[in-house]
């Protein structure tokens, strides 16, 4: 796996951090009141983990919501948290920086969702995506592919409690329910639509384009902060002239200069898709898909 030189020394100087002592901790070990210790990578693993575990477990994310995760650094209290958490659920590749930490300082155990999601190759959608990642890392954007995750998370909560076994099966099991309701509602709202290619400006949901019958054009490669070449932001404009493409969409995270900039060339319009990497009180994983059900269903003209 090759990964950003950067990134990986700031582990590295994360993890030498950790001989001085530390304060401001969040996660805590079984029987000190905060049950099972869960550390989860993004928001939607974190949601995956409350969801199963419940009261039984105390989750804390590591990446802050609005940050723009590929970039993201650990701090020496978080590599801290990792190796003393019970669970740590992540998604390799994402983040050079928390896999440099998973690995120097690893907790008792790992449930990694790129181990259970079918990946997809980084470069299948034509965009540039530099040499950081060998596949599409948002894995939690993939709706068919999360109860394997769920399932995971809810078998390794059982190893290190046997005693919340009934709690975290069941839990599982309502949660898998509500994806499976959500990928329907994907599937019957995007079955009947006047374009199927979408144009993003980060490419974060290919998942969702495969498993729905749709294409997307990526305008940058996975790294937020490098700009496209004014001949990939021209090139992305001509496949989007010759599919009738109405709308360019941006991601929550990303500026909109790009998108901007090819929406007033063609003539179209600009708009938004969450990554989900975080979501505000009243929000979660559910209804932030759904809002990206409903930004899709416009922009591509579905009836």
């Amino acid at each position: 796996m090759k990964t950003r030189p950067s990134a990986r020394a700031a582990a590295v100087a994360s993890v030498a951090a950790l001989a001085v002592p530390l304060a401001g901790c969040s996660t805590s070990s079984p029987g000190q009141g905060a049950g099972i210790s869960v550390v989860a990578e993004v928001y939607p693993l974190a949601w995956i983990a409350e969801q199963v575990g419940g009261g039984r477990v105390s989750v804390a994310t590591l990446v802050p919501a609005g940050t723009e995760v590929h970039a993201f650094e650990v701090s020496p209290q978080q590599v801290d948290e990792l190796g003393r958490a019970d669970l740590a659920v992540v998604s390799r590749e994402v983040s050079a920086a928390v896999d440099d930490a998973v690995a120097t300082n690893p907790p008792d155990h790992v449930v990694d969702a790129a181990d259970l999601v079918t990946l997809r190759p980084a470069a299948q959608d034509g965009h540039p995506t530099g040499t950081e990642t060998t596949f599409d890392p948002h894995t939690w954007l993939d709706v068919p592919g999360l109860p394997a995750v769920v399932d995971a998370v809810a078998r390794t909560l059982t190893q290190i409690d046997p005693e919340g076994a009934s709690t975290y099966g069941e839990n599982a099991a309502a949660l898998d329910e509500r994806l499976a309701t959500l990928d329907g509602d994907y599937r019957t709202g995007l079955s009947s639509c006047e374009q199927t290619t979408f144009v993003v400006t980060h490419p974060a949901f290919g998942y969702l384009a495969d498993a729905y019958g749709l294409t997307q054009v990526g305008v940058s490669g996975f790294d937020e902060d490098t700009e496209p070449s004014p001949a990939r932001v021209a090139q992305v404009a001509d496949t989007a002239r010759r599919a009738g493409v109405t709308t360019v969409f941006v991601p929550d995270t990303s500026n909109p200069k790009v998108a901007d900039v090819i929406a007033s060339d063609l003539g179209i319009t600009v708009s938004t898709l969450s990554t989900i990497t975080g979501a505000d009180a009243g929000q979660d994983y559910i209804s932030l898909a759904e809002a990206n059900l409903a930004a899709l269903r416009a922009g591509l003209g579905c009836s």
